[in-house]
């Protein structure tokens, strides 16, 4: 009787200890600092300029890649830098048709363009 009793409170704490871990995972991925601390992926996009907005601050890049065009809008801030080779450059520089390579990460629902190298 002791060996069943034994082995009931064994398992009884496995499966409370298996439920505390389960339901602390589920927390961290709902929390939204558990969120802010994962890093932000940046993504790139090597195409031509389609149009560009100074006062907006903003540029849209498109690419064309086998059959389809594929189309970023990204927003430029302060800290966004923009060369051309080690030349420092402005947007405005730049302009419709140029060949650009835009690094960017998501922002919300917005394209935060990170750098803009003009070829």
């Amino acid at each position: 009787m002791k060996k069943c009793i034994s082995v009931f409170l064994s398992l009884c704490f496995a499966f409370c200890t298996m439920t505390a871990s389960y339901a602390s995972e589920n927390q961290k991925a709902a929390s939204p600092d558990f969120k802010l601390q994962q890093a932000s992926k940046a993504s790139q996009i090597t195409g031509t300029v389609k149009a560009i907005n100074e006062g907006a601050g903003t540029i849209a890049v498109t690419k064309k890649f086998k059959d389809k065009t594929f189309e970023v809008f990204a927003v430029t801030d302060k800290d966004t830098k923009i060369a051309k080779g080690k030349e420092i450059k402005s947007l405005h520089d730049i302009k419709a048709g140029d060949k650009v390579a835009v690094v960017y990460t998501k922002k919300g629902e917005v394209n935060l363009a990170k750098s803009i190298s003009l070829k």
